[in-house]
């Protein structure tokens, strides 16, 4: 560079201070300083790279390098297998879903949620000499001879057995209309409920969809789910650095979608396991219209009872496929012989004596 000015007759810079103590030290700095202008050439990245803010490099992740790893093939495949021999047919429905969470672990966290539900609803629990115990006992001792003999799964069918079944009715005007039956076989029915099933074959639509959640073991298809929803909601939020959306978007998309498909499900076993029982599956019916009649009330009360059917399916919808399901349900009726169906009225256990 300094050749070709001083070729071109423009003057060559004055040497700087340190450089004047003779010409032979000035050629060596000079060579010095040609060799810091042009320094060995460095080879260029063939990838991009992501920079942190102030310039910082953060560690590069090779997605392609991992993808053809043996080891993430051997992973990717023992994940396959797993989901595979998890996978667990519905009764009745004979859906395939992803179980496999344990059987004992469900039943723990029924003691833990039993244990959290009589803490705050021991003063309000109606008194054993109330009617209304000896005529859910009557009912759900009919549903549960139904369900152990018509499984087809042993394991089921001991699970069953093993449980100690408990009826508690909790007197809580404040509390919207339910009933649901824990993992390990408690069962809680509020008070508002009974009026709207008006007559047995309602309370057995409601014990016999409560009873099918058991059944098809759908709080452990909800806690096996549970691992996912995570894994997604992380994903979402190192691509887009937003959680509340991301929460939104699984809910909306995955969470509740599920569980209304759960609540349809549970419906369609209940009703089956009330034709097989000889009840009036046409009540079913009815007692969904009068349950659809009660939340209109309820909304233009201002209440907020309809917050409790939130990740349920529309009640309208309910009575649609239940009335859909009506030509089905009757041949399981018929086929069950209920002209003489005095079989039922006396069970071979009952499971509420312990």
């Amino acid at each position: 560079m300094l050749r070709s000015l001083v070729h071109k007759g423009v003057p060559a810079p004055k040497p700087l201070a340190f450089f004047r103590t003779n010409h032979a030290n000035f050629v060596s700095h000079k060579v010095s300083l040609i060799s810091i202008h042009f320094p060995p050439r460095i080879p260029t990245r063939t990838y991009a790279t992501y920079r942190k803010f102030q310039g910082s490099t953060a560690q590069l992740v090779d997605l392609g390098s991992i993808v053809k790893n043996r080891y993430f093939a051997y992973f990717s495949v023992a994940c396959v297998a797993f989901y595979v021999y998890n996978l667990d047919e519905a009764p009745f429905t004979h859906r395939y879903r992803f179980l496999w969470v344990p059987f004992w672990l469900e039943r723990k966290i029924g003691d833990y949620s039993y244990s959290q539900i009589m803490r705050q609803y021991q003063h309000q629990l109606a008194p054993r000499q109330d009617p209304a115990y000896a005529q859910i006992t009557r009912v759900m001792n009919k549903l549960l001879e139904s369900a152990i003999s018509n499984t087809l799964d042993p394991a089921q069918a001991a699970h069953l057995k093993s449980l100690n079944w408990d009826i508690n009715i909790i007197r809580a005007p404040e509390q919207p209309p339910n009933a649901f039956i824990l993992p390990n076989g408690k069962i809680f029915i509020f008070s508002l409920i009974l009026p709207i099933c008006q007559n047995e074959d309602g309370l057995a639509t409601v014990l016999a969809h409560e009873l099918s959640h058991q059944l098809a073991h759908h709080s452990l298809e909800q806690m096996g789910k549970q691992p996912i929803y995570v894994m997604l909601s992380t994903l979402l939020y190192a691509a887009t650095g937003i959680s509340g959306f991301n929460d939104l978007l699984i809910a909306g998309f995955l969470q509740m979608p599920a569980s209304r498909e759960m609540e349809l499900e549970a419906d369609r076993i209940g009703c089956e396991l009330m034709a097989r029982l000889c009840y009036n599956v046409h009540e079913a019916v009815k007692f969904w219209a009068r349950m659809e009649a009660f939340e209109g009330k309820a909304a233009q009360r201002g209440a907020v009872f309809t917050e409790f059917l939130s990740t349920h399916p529309n009640t309208h919808k309910r009575v649609a496929d239940i009335s859909l399901w009506m030509p089905e349900l009757e041949s399981i009726r018929e086929a069950s012989d209920c002209y003489q169906w005095g079989m039922f009225q006396e069970v071979n256990r009952n499971f509420f004596g312990r």
